[in-house]
């Protein structure tokens, strides 16, 4: 048995089925890890959806940004933009059954998996998490995210969506904890030393204005040499963050570069290009 973790793939069908057949996964026995952005982009996100919904007992998923945005779409809370190629999965007669299938997938994931005997906890996330946020913070949040958005998407979503705070307060009243919480985990890229998330800023690293660093170049309590956190995300550093216990998957695939698919028993990253 074996674990393999994908980066965003965004509709990216054909490097996705040449990534498992690459690593020769096994849907008996292997399982994914999908950091999010599964869809949006790229040519063939109903395909996509369509065979994670087959295989939905071997995948472990978090949701990103553009799960998010699909669904704030098909539930009316936000119309589809020039760029976004999210029709065909919006306009299929399933649309609310894979709708309902991603509404139950959460914004973090753990487990510990057993390699060479030896074990490992592994973290995942789409984005990343701010300095400010402890992991059991991260995990009571999602747990009432998810509540909420089982009960009402579309009240969730239309929060999630109307409001960005760039910064976590214990004052904050619940909701918009659970909204800032939503931004920060799929949206995350840089911030300062107290959380302050800059949203807009999609550049490198070597490029991040002032004040602001990478949200890993920052003291977390989430690893250490048990544990490792993996995320997607930040196309633009193409998966480096120089840190051993937290890996960086997303490589632009959908923007012409590679789709990265990494066996976490070993770290060992295999790569598609796009075609």
């Amino acid at each position: 048995m074996a674990n393999y973790a994908i980066g965003d793939i965004q509709g990216c069908y054909k490097e996705f089925r040449l990534a498992l057949k690459k690593v020769n996964f096994d849907i008996e026995n292997d399982y994914l890890w999908l950091v999010g952005d599964l869809i949006n982009r790229g040519p063939d996100s109903l395909k996509l959806i369509k065979y994670l919904y087959k295989i939905r007992k071997r995948a472990h998923i978090v949701l990103g940004n553009h799960e998010l945005h699909f669904l704030s779409c098909l539930y009316g809370q936000r119309e589809l933009s020039k760029t976004d190629t999210l029709s065909k999965l919006i306009t299929t007669k399933k649309s609310q059954k894979y709708a309902e299938f991603l509404i139950q997938q959460p914004l973090i994931f753990q487990k510990k998996i057993e390699y060479q005997n030896k074990s490992k906890r592994i973290i995942m996330v789409h984005a990343g998490i701010p300095p400010n946020l402890s992991l059991a913070k991260c995990f009571n949040l999602n747990k009432d995210f998810q509540i909420a958005i089982k009960k009402n998407p579309k009240k969730i979503l239309k929060k999630i969506f109307s409001n960005s705070f760039s910064e976590f307060s214990k004052t904050m009243s619940s909701i918009d904890q659970l909204v800032f919480f939503t931004n920060a985990l799929t949206r995350i890229r840089i911030c300062n030393q107290k959380g302050k998330i800059d949203f807009k800023y999609k550049g490198k690293i070597s490029q991040v204005p002032k004040k602001y660093d990478a949200w890993f170049n920052f003291r977390n309590s989430f690893t250490n040499k048990n544990s490792q956190l993996i995320f997607g995300h930040w196309a633009a550093i193409k998966g480096k963050t120089e840190k051993k216990n937290i890996l960086g998957l997303d490589t632009g695939c959908v923007w012409g570069d590679k789709l990265t698919i990494m066996r976490l028993e070993d770290n060992k990253r295999f790569q598609i290009k796009k075609i």
